[in-house]
């Protein structure tokens, strides 16, 4: 009997005679059954039949397809996850030869296309798919060389035939001074708070930038390129002849501009000769010719790299020269830092104004600016950043802040007790240092993207509720020993938690602003956000009319005292709180016409109110109040209160008063429509008086255009509200029937203007516009 040949299920035979019993395989049968000939199925149509039979939230989910079975999904020899694999034929190193000679066309090709590149790096895109895919670039750095020059498109000797021409050479010169500029970047960019997975790409992939080397050696090889071009017996015609000298010059003007070593007195002076070049270049793009085949993405193979070669990214080149011009002008921008006046309330307003420009400035001129703002020449000055701002609120010529207090020493026996004016000055020395790292947190903070800009400051918002905790306990203290020296009506009641809580109000408020800049609230929401808004302001405006209050006393005690020019410094203190206070009562006023105009939105249908079947109005109001929850004072409104505050008249679909809201819809006259009308007065007044104090007395000289344009942006946005309040007054009172049948009925619609197209008079405030259909 052929045992061999026998199937899994027969009997077999021992030698002794005696049979084996049949058994089976299923370990063996299913091998078989896996290498046998697969049929594959289309289920493209059924699968999308089943995802559309699917409700929106149901999960299907296999419960044996664990985590290890999806990695051992990805299968080796993959193109998407392989990054050893090869096409059939190909090969793993480029047919181009970096000593190819060049014609001056494809010289300013080259140039043009590393510019794109490196303005595509700039946004935030690898240098293993942008700048590290030149294969000029890659000879240059590698293999890495000890002497610089042995920097060159080739390495050892090279046949006299093969040497580098004269647009080589030039080329090899531009991109020693690029590569130099990266390195630039790269060390102001990691020197500064950056995110790497969303601003910025650092690395290197093992390759060295010239770090070592100085600037005045790419100097030299750019001048000695551009002597080189000039020479009168290279036979080139002049428009080439120009359009590489421009190249030239740019790119050395921009590695100047671009060095960390500069002094912070000249740094206005190196961005100008940027700008001017740029246009010469986009004249001249045309005059070049592309070299694509001089850029591969098989140089990311030799990268330590993780992932495997991705596409290089393409940056046409009239965007990479927007970006460009972008970088230089917001640099340019930057360097008017230096000639603010010495004081943190001007550095506050320019900051949130540099955070605030459209396009958002790129992470490299973020970081410019945050160098020169944390530069030991700007911080290390004769005065106290943050006690100066603290001076500017609430310690109008007081005696706490004597200079004679810190001339006094401490006896010399530490038993014996203080002298009083001493304690004043220990206790506000104190107090400045425990709010230096939060102030200067507050700093970084507005140094960021708009995006990150309001989630760090959620954090801030907690460093300052805790510095809030100890302003109460100096505070006490500070109140004892005044009234020790019977100085205490000179003094503001518990001034340092009063400055620190005008601050933190003040981030509260911008973090719901940059909500609705940012788009993140839906239409349904807005009237919540901005009732929470109006909250906020409105305790930041009562701290600052005690503020204001005490300014006023204060004047009078020193003229009553013949103190005539402390009097008058004093009196001049006045303008900016109370262009503090009016924005703070401005703000709270348009805030709750804007949230009642909503709310009456809701209940007319105009706003559709989206059914969330898998949540419920508390948690999503939890949820939206989640960064101030755990803020003491509690600033959040019970949801009780809240909630009285948004449904006056019951739900919005079916109201439980609804013959009231008929009423009220109807009525003109009625404390629904006046109330909005008076806030909507009461905002325009407080932002004109803002408006008539000036960017200079509300310490924002450095910013006066931006400045000026924010404020007319406000009275414009209650213009506007004003406008849709009157439209759909108007179009309930024309309706019949019920008032709140919805858009038909009313003959009019609401639209809410994107973030981005032009429509917002300011970005934060969102003002509906009624439209007839």
């Amino acid at each position: 009997m052929d045992v061999a040949s026998s199937s899994a299920n027969s009997s077999r035979v021992h030698n002794d005679g005696s049979v084996y019993a049949p058994i089976s395989l299923p370990l063996r049968q299913a091998f078989k059954q896996h290498v046998a000939k697969t049929n594959i199925h289309n289920i493209t149509e059924k699968f999308t039949k089943a995802c559309n039979g699917l409700d929106v939230g149901q999960l299907v989910k296999d419960e044996y397809f664990t985590l290890f079975e999806s990695i051992g999904a990805l299968e080796i020899m993959d193109p998407k996850m392989d990054s050893g694999f090869l096409q059939p034929g190909e090969t793993l190193e480029d047919d181009y030869d970096p000593l190819t000679p060049l014609l001056p066309d494809e010289l300013i090709g080259i140039m043009d296309q590393l510019l794109c590149y490196e303005m595509a790096w700039h946004t935030g895109y690898p240098l293993s798919q942008t700048l590290f895919t030149s294969l000029h670039i890659d000879r240059l750095l590698w293999p890495e060389t000890k002497v610089f020059e042995h920097a060159q498109f080739y390495r050892g000797d090279v046949e006299e035939g093969k040497r580098p021409g004269v647009f080589l050479e030039v080329l090899r010169a531009y991109c020693l001074a690029l590569v130099k500029g990266c390195d630039f970047v790269i060390a102001k960019v990691t020197g500064r708070d950056y995110f790497e997975e969303e601003d910025f790409c650092t690395n290197t992939y093992n390759r060295v930038l010239f770090v070592q080397v100085p600037v005045d050696v790419f100097a030299r090889e750019l001048d000695a390129a551009v002597d080189l071009m000039e020479d009168p017996d290279l036979d080139i015609p002049d428009a080439l002849r120009k359009a590489i000298t421009t190249r030239l010059d740019f790119r050395k003007s921009f590695l100047t501009a671009l060095d960390l070593d500069l002094p912070l007195d000249n740094l206005s002076r190196y961005w100008a000769p940027i700008l001017s070049s740029i246009t010469t270049i986009k004249n001249t793009h045309a005059l070049g010719t592309p070299v694509p085949s001089s850029f591969s993405t098989k140089i990311q193979r030799k990268l330590a790299s993780t992932v495997p070669p991705r596409p290089i990214v393409d940056l046409a080149f009239a965007d990479a020269l927007a970006k460009l011009t972008q970088l230089c002008t917001d640099c340019e921008e930057a360097t008017r830092f230096t000639t603010l006046p010495l004081d943190p309330l001007e550095y506050q307003a320019f900051l949130w104004t540099f955070a605030s420009r459209d396009p958002t400035p790129l992470p490299y001129s973020r970081s410019y600016l945050s160098t020169i703002l944390f530069d030991p020449a700007t911080l290390n000055t004769s005065i106290s950043l943050p006690l100066t701002d603290i001076r500017s609120l609430v310690f109008p010529s007081s005696p706490i802040l004597d200079p004679l207090n810190w001339t006094l020493s401490p006896p010399r026996n530490p038993l014996l007790p203080k002298p009083p004016r001493l304690q004043l000055a220990l206790l506000i020395d104190d107090f400045v240092d425990r709010a230096g790292q939060p102030y200067l947190d507050f700093w970084i903070a507005l140094g960021q993207n708009r995006c990150r800009l309001r989630r760090m400051l959620t954090h801030v918002i907690i460093a300052w509720d805790f510095l809030q905790v100890d302003a109460a306990l100096v505070d006490a203290d500070l109140m004892a020993t005044c009234q020790q020296l019977g100085v205490e009506p000179q003094v503001l009641d518990n001034p340092l938690t009063a400055w620190v809580y005008v601050k933190k109000l003040w981030m509260m408020e911008k973090v719901v602003l940059l909500g609705f800049e940012q788009d993140i609230y839906l239409p349904d929401e807005f009237a919540g956000m901005y009732y929470f808004l109006s909250v906020v302001a409105a305790k930041r405006a009562a701290e600052l009319d005690r503020c204001e209050k005490h300014v006023g006393e204060r004047t009078m005690q020193l003229i009553g005292a013949s103190r005539y020019q402390d009097a008058q410094d004093v009196d001049d203190m006045g303008p900016y709180v109370d262009s503090e206070l009016q924005q703070a009562k401005g703000v709270s006023e348009f805030a709750k016409a804007l949230y009642r105009f909503y709310t009456i939105l809701l209940y007319l249908g105009l706003i559709p109110h989206l059914k969330r079947p898998f949540s419920t109005e508390e948690l999503r109001y939890e949820l939206r109040m989640k960064p101030f929850l755990a803020l003491q004072p509690v600033e959040v409104p019970l949801f009780a209160e809240f909630q009285a505050a948004l449904q006056p008249y019951g739900s919005y679909s079916s109201p439980s008063s609804s013959a009231s809201l008929q009423a009220d819809l109807r009525d003109p006259d009625s404390a629904l429509w006046t109330s909005i009308d008076a806030a909507i007065k009461a905002a325009k007044d407080a932002f004109a008086r803002v408006k008539k104090y000036g960017s200079r007395k509300s310490k924002a000289s450095g910013v006066e255009q931006a400045w000026g344009k924010e404020v007319n942006g406000l009275l414009a946005s209650c213009v506007a509200l004003g406008v849709g309040v009157a439209g759909v007054k108007d179009a309930v009172g024309k309706a019949e029937g019920d008032a709140d049948s919805g858009t038909g009925a009313l003959g009019v619609k609401v639209e809410i203007p994107k973030v981005g197209e032009g429509k917002r008079y300011a970005e934060g405030w969102v003002v509906g516009k009624v439209v007839k259909v």
